[in-house]
């Protein structure tokens, strides 16, 4: 009986150790994944020192703080979930909570990115911003991209950090509550979105207490924010300029395009999650050889 007893908390001793170690190793994927990337930024923000938009004369990684200036001609937009006038982007997050009875947690269940071309000016020039709209939703392939762990107070995508003061919730619906008219017209105009009822992965319909909450936040002419980014020259074949007004800045292959509220000194370099993520590592390590020699 004794011995049985021994190996019965052995045998579960032997699984938390599995399943704990499991758990710890992709925290440490994903802490360092966050970290080495925050480290990219901090390096390549001190190796870009800040400049007046007047001295960007030739494509490159540039670093500049503005404000925005509408473009001439262009319109500027409402927001889809805030109804903010007067936007030339908006960052807007989607996220669901199934009601099971194994959990109740929120996913993000779609992101993006809704913006018209603005220029950036200071008191000696302005530059062209021009980023396309970019949406991850429930019905694209890529709902679970990693790079929706980089901005904690914004949108990530591809090619594209947004980060704001606040990121903040701004409408909450339960399953069979429609949203306001202006969000509806945005879900069924927006490709990749879906407005069908909220079903868990193995397609069973979910009723009870399932809800959705929208995230927004938005820039406006007059608005300061500041870009690292590369800028190209807007016409093909271009190599040089003359003027800041030829080169425009948007998402490219060169390099992510990062854009804030606030100004980039001070920015984490990474440290923590790194650290962090070793730790975790090596605890999961540690776990997991448990498992394999006990």
């Amino acid at each position: 009986m004794l011995a049985s007893s021994v190996s019965f908390v052995d045998s579960i001793a032997r699984e938390i150790a599995l399943w704990a170690g499991v758990l710890l190793l992709l925290a440490s994927g994903l802490s360092f994944y966050v970290g080495w990337n925050e480290r990219k930024r901090a390096e390549v923000i001190a190796e870009t020192p800040r400049k007046p938009i007047a001295e960007v004369r030739s494509p490159g990684v540039i670093r500049i703080r503005g404000e925005i200036i509408p473009q001439v001609g262009q319109d500027t937009f409402t927001s889809p979930i805030k109804g903010d006038e007067s936007c030339v982007l908006s960052a807007w997050e989607i996220n669901e909570q199934y009601d099971t009875p194994k959990t109740k947690s929120w996913e993000r269940a779609a992101w993006g990115i809704k913006t018209v071309p603005f220029f950036l000016s200071d008191d000696g020039g302005e530059i062209l911003v021009d980023i396309d709209d970019v949406v991850v939703g429930n019905n694209t392939d890529d709902v679970f991209t990693p790079e929706t762990l980089l901005s904690a107070d914004g949108v990530s995508v591809e090619g594209l950090q947004c980060e704001f003061e606040a990121f903040d919730i701004h409408l909450e619906t339960d399953y069979d509550e429609s949203p306001p008219s202006r969000v509806t017209e945005f879900l069924d105009d927006t490709d990749g979105l879906s407005v069908d009822p909220m079903t868990t992965p193995a397609g069973e319909y979910v009723v009870d207490a399932s809800k959705r909450k929208y995230a927004e936040q938005t820039l406006a002419p007059g608005d300061t924010i500041s870009i690292l980014g590369y800028a190209q020259p807007r016409r093909d074949g271009v190599e040089s300029t003359t003027h800041p007004e030829d080169l425009v800045l948007t998402r490219t292959n060169e390099s992510t395009l990062y854009l804030s509220e606030l100004p980039f000194d001070g920015v984490s370099t990474g440290g923590g999650g790194l650290v962090f993520g070793l730790l975790t590592g090596v605890l999961g390590a540690v776990l997991l050889a448990f498992r394999v020699v006990a």
